[in-house]
């Protein structure tokens, strides 16, 4: 699909999406909204009246939603009178006739006994229409201070009942809501009914209702206004969506840019979907990157070959050198010693050859460092025995071991493996000469190969925590009596990972483990 159809696609699918949903809020749910919210508005101001009545038996602080038909009717326990409160005034009315006392004494046992209205039979219910009616004949008595006419109309106030409901507030208050009409007005009753401290408080509230019909009219009145939201937000939508179009151009300009300014970076082809104009110039654009990319990779792998040549050339000469202070400490020990006719190593022809074995093991190192192109240009993968491996190492440094007076507690399982010989040794190696070396002189090394691992352990040994995390590290040490260059265990772990292998330094119970896991 092409730019134009795209975007008119897109523009009238906003377009009437938008318009459907105003216009549907609008007449459809707004309606409904306001009616719900005013009927909450009503209920919360009986509510509110009578908790503010009840709190301060007053209506000068009490505003309502119908101020002028709002009342209170206030019955006074044990008393034969009633209160009546309004924004206008109270009245005080004295009730002396027996029935009309015996009709709020009623009223008062209903009050504390709620729950049987529900029950109320038909012989209660006239009683009270009696008492109405005696009420009514009541005013025809002279000789009150007062004269009042009551004359009726058949066809007004002719209320039919729509809805019935009753919400308690709490153990004190209920309010009764109770929908008519007149078939023209719908009309909502509000009575809040309290049993308060032993004194009866009944509230008024009639309201009008709010109909659905009141507010579509005003609804239809603004559908102007609604049409002119809607195409502003249509051209706002336009908007968007023309820079959705764009911004996959501006991608493949800024990608150009990119690339144009880029020498030595690898390139990632330019992603567009779908299948319009733009989506083909991407495509075209990501076939003229790819060889770009391949040369960039090629590039890449290349220094990064080179990279690792020159670590390990450095790591290894490292380790030549570092291996070359063990040979040259023991060859200076023995020399020293038959210098200076010390204990045994006066006897010089049987100390002699061991030197000549030391300087013999300087020059295998040498000869290495010499041919170090060879000795690092690959791994040569063997069936290597581990325990063979450990004991050459052992003797290796079997002087300083002997000059410390060391003990070597030795368990041994017969251990092959297929890895490198060469740097696995150097691993081996490596860790005993750490080992002999935190060793305090008489103390003790235990040895453990299993088919899982080399464990290497040195009692009396400990690193500091703070120097753990770290020890792999080039140049990291704890010692401080044989000002030890850290590089140790910086080319075990380097060798390593050559050879797939892990490494483990922990501090245990008044010693330190290196474990080298085999699998």
């Amino acid at each position: 699909m092409n730019l134009s159809k795209k975007t008119f696609l897109y523009s009238a699918i906003i377009t009437t999406i938008i318009v459907v949903l105003m216009i549907g809020y609008f007449v459809l749910m707004l309606p409904s909204l306001y009616v719900a919210y005013m009927e909450e508005i009503n209920y919360n101001s009986i509510k509110q009246v009578q908790e503010k009545f009840l709190e301060e038996g007053t209506y000068k602080e009490i505003s309502s939603r119908n101020p002028t038909a709002t009342f209170t009717l206030k019955i006074p326990n044990n008393e034969n009178r009633l209160l009546l409160f309004n924004g206008f005034g109270n009245i005080e009315i004295t009730i002396d006739d027996p029935i009309l006392q015996e009709a709020i004494d009623k009223i008062r046992y209903y009050a504390d006994n709620y729950e049987e209205l529900e029950n109320i039979d038909e012989s209660e219910e006239e009683y009270f229409k009696d008492v109405f009616n005696y009420i009514k004949e009541l005013v025809k008595i002279e000789g009150l201070p007062i004269s009042i006419k009551a004359s009726s109309n058949d066809n007004y106030l002719d209320f039919e009942e729509v809805s019935y409901d009753v919400d308690v507030v709490d153990d004190n208050t209920i309010i009764f809501q109770q929908d008519v009409t007149d078939n023209v007005n719908y009309y909502t009753n509000y009575i809040a009914f309290s049993n308060y401290k032993g004194n009866i408080v009944v509230t008024l509230l009639p309201v009008m209702t709010p109909q659905l019909n009141e507010i579509k009219p005003i609804i239809f009145q603004s559908l102007p206004m609604i049409t002119a939201t809607a195409i502003l937000i249509i051209l706002i939508s336009t908007i968007f969506f023309s820079r959705k179009i764009i911004n996959p151009i501006e991608k493949l300009a800024n990608h150009a840019m990119f690339i144009k300014g880029n020498s030595n970076l690898e390139i990632s082809p330019i992603e567009i979907d779908g299948k319009d104009e733009i989506a083909k110039l991407g495509e075209v654009l990501n076939e003229l990157y790819e060889e770009l990319n391949k040369n960039f990779k090629e590039l890449e792998e290349k220094n990064k070959f080179l990279k690792e040549q020159n670590v390990r050339q450095e790591v290894f000469l490292r380790a030549s050198s570092h291996q070359l202070k063990t040979p040259i400490a023991a060859s200076l020990l023995l020399l020293e010693s038959m210098i200076n006719e010390i204990g045994k190593y006066k006897d010089t022809k049987e100390y002699l050859p061991k030197v000549k074995e030391q300087l013999l093991s300087i020059k295998d190192i040498v000869d290495s460092i010499l041919n170090l192109n060879e000795d690092t240009n690959g791994i040569n993968i063997d069936k290597v025995s581990v325990g063979e491996l450990l004991k050459n190492a052992l003797e290796y440094h079997d002087i300083n071991i002997k000059e410390k007076e060391i003990s070597i507690d030795i368990n041994l399982q017969d251990v092959t493996i297929n890895t490198d010989r060469s740097l696995i040794y150097k691993v081996i190696d490596n860790l005993i000469s750490n080992a002999v070396n935190y060793t305090k002189c008489g103390g003790v090394i235990k040895v453990i190969l299993d088919q899982d691992s080399l464990s290497i352990i040195n009692y009396g040994g400990r690193i500091s925590n703070g120097l753990l995390p770290h020890i792999f590290e080039p140049f990291v040490s704890s010692s401080t009596e044989n000002r030890g260059r850290g590089l140790g265990l910086y080319i075990v772990t380097f060798y390593c990972k050559l050879l797939g292998l892990k490494i483990e330094i922990n501090n245990i119970k008044n010693a330190v483990e290196a474990k080298l896991y085999l699998n």
